[in-house]
């Protein structure tokens, strides 16, 4: 936190490791190779590289690497921090294939899995670690705090060590501020935890919420479609009684049609009928809008819904009446037929 004119301890000097990166970068790339999020991923991993510092990137830069003393032998304290983190990436694994079912199938060249455990076992499981993590992000705080605070008395000179101490309380005033207001959203994942908060730190969230300082994480916390994913379908017609399906580009539809694979564009119209499909037609007063233009043959509307006017069923004359049927589609296992 500090930079002090004259050097702290030799073991007080950690220099920062960017071990987040490598794992959140693996995570981005699954996701991207499972998953059908757009450009989102590759945004998070160009911020994840913002973790980097002279130390990994001066080379990049032109930069020569600083020469550091010889790390061999290995401290105790080195080699204790590496089998710590190898026995929890260890637990990591042996956990995800027994809450799983992670088993491979050598003849099919699959791999299965099964969710192995109830909803009620995961909200109790939820509700045993939530406030225990809080109190372990505390103490891992407030001993970063405290040795900041170290490094203060570390530094030589009224002036200097006056001006230290005054940037150390800025900076800790702030830390511990947005730490109790992060509270709030992180336990939104279990509301029995969330009640227990200090009314003062809900408080504080709502005093700042609207400044978007902390969020929950992720992109989808909660996955829609794990009951059926809800979709929109448009439907025309010239007579009231005959009416065709309009396909869109990029969203479901057509059950014999695959899903498009669009990372990382962004089609703006299929992405909105998605969340109009998960609530009231109400929270979507554009669509009436989207409506009103396809029975009027508006061309830049259509080429929203199909580029190829040849594949638009009213590209020769707008429809006279349109219709908007609400569906629920998934996914059919590898042993089910065609989907009905």
């Amino acid at each position: 936190v500090l930079c002090p004119p004259t050097p702290c301890p030799p073991s007080l000097v950690t220099p920062p490791t960017p071990s987040l990166l490598p794992p959140q970068v693996l995570l981005q790339v699954l996701i991207i190779l499972t998953g059908n999020y757009n450009f989102f991923n590759a945004l998070t991993i160009v911020l994840a590289f913002s973790l980097l510092d002279e130390e990994h990137v001066g080379r990049w830069l032109g930069r020569p690497k600083k020469r550091q003393g010889s790390a061999w032998p290995p401290s105790l304290g080195s080699v204790l921090a590496t089998l710590l983190e190898l026995n929890t990436y260890g637990l990591l694994l042996y956990w995800t294939v027994q809450y799983f079912g992670l088993e491979v199938n050598w003849d099919k060249k699959l791999l299965d899995s099964k969710v192995a455990f109830t909803y009620h076992e995961f909200t109790t499981w939820l509700r045993t670690v939530t406030l225990p993590l809080v109190g372990v992000a505390f103490l891992s705080l407030s001993w970063e705090i405290l040795l900041a605070m170290y490094r203060c008395a570390c530094v030589r000179g009224c002036f200097w060590k006056l001006w230290a101490t005054l940037q150390w309380a800025i900076m800790a005033t702030a830390t511990v501020s947005l730490f109790a207001v992060s509270l709030v959203p992180f336990t939104y994942i279990e509301h029995e935890s969330n009640g227990k908060l200090w009314p003062g730190i809900h408080g504080m969230f709502g005093a700042v919420e609207r400044f978007q300082v902390v969020n929950s994480y992720g992109l989808f916390r909660r996955m829609t479609g794990v009951g059926g994913r809800p979709e929109v379908v448009l439907e025309g017609s010239y007579d009231g009684h005959s009416w065709t399906e309009i396909e869109f580009m990029y969203k479901p539809g057509n059950v014999s049609a695959a899903p498009a694979v669009v990372a990382p564009h962004q089609p703006r119209l299929d992405w909105q009928l998605w969340f109009a499909a998960l609530g009231h037609h109400h929270g979507s007063p554009w669509f009436s809008s989207l409506v009103l233009r396809l029975l009027q043959g508006q061309r830049d509307v259509i080429r929203l819904v199909q580029v190829d006017e040849s594949r638009y069923p009213f590209s020769a004359r707008p429809p006279t009446f349109l219709r908007a049927q609400l569906y629920k589609y998934w996914f059919t296992g590898p042993s089910e037929g065609s989907p009905g």
